[in-house]
């Protein structure tokens, strides 16, 4: 009879374990799906980052070799407007027919051809320092592609595991 009882208590003892196991590995495998779904949404969002760095460097290129009006405070427009400044502004610039911005700040005619060697430089500085986070936040992207297909895998091998277990305890079960 105690016989009976112990073997009756390990096959319950036994069935309850596979089936704890059963239910953690799919809690790992939900996991780590949810982590692939939220590393696939921070892919999405560093390859749209650098598609509009791309397109911001672009855009800059294009404003350089056409020119454009930029004040003081770094307002741009691509034709200048004549405001009266807020501010006390000397007779003499008035006279010489300085265009202001809204600011109030004098406004200057920039372009690639006009640029001096250090303004050149510092442009194309500027231009590299974007391209290499564009490339950075592509990199990082595809990092975390990797990252992402792992996580989809480790999903899949926990998946396996829960139905081995529970695979196990209906063999056990059916003893």
């Amino acid at each position: 009879m105690f016989r009976l009882l112990a073997r009756w208590w390990a096959k319950k003892q036994y069935i309850w374990k596979q089936e704890v196991e059963a239910a953690t590995s799919d809690l790992h495998a939900g996991l780590s799906l949810r982590l692939a779904g939220e590393k696939r949404t921070l892919i999405e969002q560093l390859n749209k980052d650098a598609d509009e760095i791309e397109a911001n460097i672009k855009a800059m290129d294009e404003k350089l070799a056409t020119g454009y009006w930029e004040c003081e405070n770094g307002h741009e427009m691509d034709e200048p407007a004549r405001y009266e400044p807020t501010q006390n502004i000397p007779e003499s610039a008035k006279s010489m027919g300085v265009s202001y911005c809204k600011c109030g700040s004098t406004m200057r005619f920039i372009q690639r051809d006009q640029m001096t060697g250090q303004q050149k430089t510092q442009s194309d500085r500027e231009r590299n320092e974007a391209q290499t986070i564009a490339a950075n936040k592509r990199a990082t992207a595809k990092a975390e592609e990797e990252n992402a297909v792992g996580s989809e895998k480790a999903a899949q091998y926990f998946k396996g595991q829960a139905a081995n277990n529970r695979q196990v305890a209906d063999k056990i079960r059916a003893l």
